[in-house]
């Protein structure tokens, strides 16, 4: 569809004026996706009935900032109704449909929100590519022969192709940052907090993440306002430090893009800083991958082994292999998480932000996801997720449509950081 994406406001104004009309123009952009592609993208849907009842109920409180609005739900969050499947072929028959409403969908709801359908994933949360045994691959929004990056996939797409204004994901390992990037839209991973653990089906619950997608600046800035509520917002320009030149593969055109918005939004590079973040992430791919399949082990132990036939394999392996580890190896993981957080630390004190690219390139094919690339992205994404510090990501587009990104890596959730370089952007 790819259509041009109607604003927050404009989903406002637009619900305002015919509820009813809303939902039937959202549920008939839905329909016109094609088939093989939707089943990839979209998980489920309330049905018109149910949809144009939340419509009418959220414009009558025109006060409230996201009346009116539509939402999507990355399929690893609660909602009362609806199976969560986290996009596999069978946690639903082995978890209750949920009775309870997840945290962060509750939160957008309070707001005006309106819940529009859930989305597909990697299954299991457990990939950065937005591919899928079961539900087929999630294609780029732009680019059909290539990925949409994940996890959350789903909703990257359709905040990228119009389809609505505001998506949630979720981010253990970059599950946030790699599809904005690729998908040219900003993306707002938080801290781990309840949005993350009430009513979130976990991948890894101690580097388990909420967040969200949005297509503009002004959009996102307006969605943090509204749900996050920084504690204070303050006129100052924000300084911070730049490592892009930990990603020497960086096309030049990225490199030069990332550059120009660095030096506008405050950022100045450092050798100390950047070899002393080299230093610290020495070896992070394998020292992340370590603490983070241990973790899922434990979501998934109970019936990891009788279903192993039902996992798509390299999600079951990535898994699996948390039995295999060493002392040694659990203890050097332990190490690098300590030594990531100490540079952050560190940096923090004296900057507001820390600036790294989001990816090593633009959007690829599904030939192209090797385990060596795969690798290689984890080794960029990991320290921001060893780190738990909230990351802004934006987008830096290239001149042939495809997109790379920026993490803007800050101290605390309700921190007025990534207002002060949204305001800068626009």
């Amino acid at each position: 569809m790819n259509q041009k994406p109607m604003d927050l406001n404009a989903w406002k104004e637009r619900a305002a004026n015919s509820p009813a009309s809303a939902a039937k123009q959202f549920l008939k952009q839905i329909e016109s996706i094609p088939s093989r592609i939707r089943k990839s993208i979209i998980a489920t849907t309330p049905s018109l009935e149910g949809l144009s009842t939340a419509f009418e109920v959220s414009s009558q409180s025109p006060e409230l900032p996201l009346a009116g609005v539509p939402f999507l739900l990355k399929d690893l969050y609660d909602i009362p109704g609806f199976p969560t499947t986290a996009s596999s072929s069978f946690l639903s028959e082995i978890r209750p449909t949920p009775s309870e409403e997840s945290s962060l969908s509750r939160s957008f709801r309070e707001q005006g929100a309106v819940f529009a359908g859930k989305t597909q994933l990697n299954e299991f949360a457990y990939g950065l590519s937005g591919e899928n045994l079961h539900y087929g691959n999630c294609p780029h929004p732009l680019f059909p022969d290539r990925l949409s990056g994940g996890s959350s996939s789903g909703s990257a797409w359709a905040v990228k192709s119009g389809l609505v204004p505001i998506a949630t994901g979720t981010d253990t390992g970059g599950s946030i940052r790699v599809p904005a990037a690729w998908c040219d839209i900003f993306g707002l991973r938080l801290s781990p907090n309840h949005w993350s653990t009430q009513g979130c089906f976990p991948l890894a619950p101690s580097f388990d993440t909420a967040g969200w997608f949005c297509a503009s600046a002004t959009d996102m800035a307006l969605s943090i306002e509204t749900l996050v509520k920084p504690t204070k917002v303050t006129d100052g320009a924000p300084k911070g430090i730049n490592l892009i030149d930990t990603v020497p593969e960086l096309c030049p055109e990225s490199r030069r893009k990332m550059q120009t918005l660095l030096e506008k939004i405050g950022a100045v590079t450092s050798e100390e800083a950047t070899q002393a973040y080299q230093d610290a992430t020495r070896s992070v791919a394998l020292h992340y991958a370590v603490l983070q399949s241990i973790e899922a082990l434990g979501v998934h132990q109970e019936w990891l082994d009788d279903r192993q036939k039902q996992y798509d394999f390299p999600v079951w392996q990535r898994i699996e292999r948390a039995r295999h580890w060493s002392e040694e190896q659990v203890k050097a993981a332990s190490l690098c998480e300590q030594r990531i957080k100490r540079f952050f630390n560190d940096c923090l004190d004296n900057y507001d932000f820390v600036a790294i690219p989001a990816t090593q390139s633009p959007a690829i094919t599904a030939s192209q996801h090797t385990e060596e690339f795969r690798a290689r992205l984890l080794e960029i994404t990991a320290p921001g997720s060893f780190s738990r510090l909230p990351i802004l990501t934006i987008p830096i587009r290239l001149k042939n449509g495809l997109s790379s990104g920026l993490q803007i890596l800050y101290k605390e959730n309700h921190s007025d950081l990534p207002l002060r370089v949204l305001r800068l952007l626009n």
